[in-house]
């Protein structure tokens, strides 16, 4: 995937002008930088949720997903219900839900876990679904080492031989992912 941006501006605000990125398939690219300096406006562009910017992405992914910073799960359902909701694969989703040490929590409403907790649904999540191009968006935000290294186990299993994108400031990250490419912002 090659991104070609001419121009990218949040009112005022030049955030982008005349860059080009490349994303290589079936590998973990890192965007790396600190804060504010364009990481996620970079992963909305590419994974095609921002089309306000002049310029060009090709090819597009046909079916990205994106594990946004924000766990964006529903509240006030279960953790099995949420997520159910996006496959009908419940052996899968129990096994997603084991692999992240949270068995026993599949009644449990959202509402009532840990931040620790609900990142590791959300990103159990992300992985049930049918993706080309998986966009991590500060994927362990929350999570002990012990859970990021199951997490960055399980991301690797579920997403081998597809193309991660991975949007971080923690250069540790990268080791999880096996990241072969840095895209460096700021």
């Amino acid at each position: 995937m090659k991104a070609v941006i001419i121009e990218k501006r949040f009112g005022d605000k030049l955030i982008f002008s005349n860059k080009t990125f490349q994303i290589p398939d079936n590998s973990a690219t890192a965007i790396l930088g600190p804060s504010g300096c364009g990481k996620t406006t970079l992963m909305r562009i590419l994974s095609g949720l921002d089309d306000d910017f002049a310029g060009t992405v090709h090819p597009r992914p046909q079916h990205p997903v994106v594990l946004f910073q924000e766990d964006r799960l529903s509240e006030r359902i279960s953790v099995l219900s949420n997520l159910l909701a996006v496959t009908d694969d419940r052996k899968k989703a129990e096994y997603m839900l084991s692999h992240l040490s949270l068995e026993g929590e599949e009644r449990s409403h959202i509402h009532e876990l840990s931040g620790g907790m609900k990142r590791r649904v959300a990103i159990a999540r992300s992985l049930l679904l049918d993706f080309d191009v998986l966009f991590l968006d500060e994927p362990f935000r929350g999570l002990d080492d012990a859970m990021k290294s199951e997490s960055a186990r399980l991301i690797m299993e579920t997403a081998k031989g597809k193309t991660i994108v991975l949007i971080t400031h923690d250069e540790e990250d990268l080791k999880l992912l096996g990241t072969e490419h840095i895209i460096r912002l700021g």
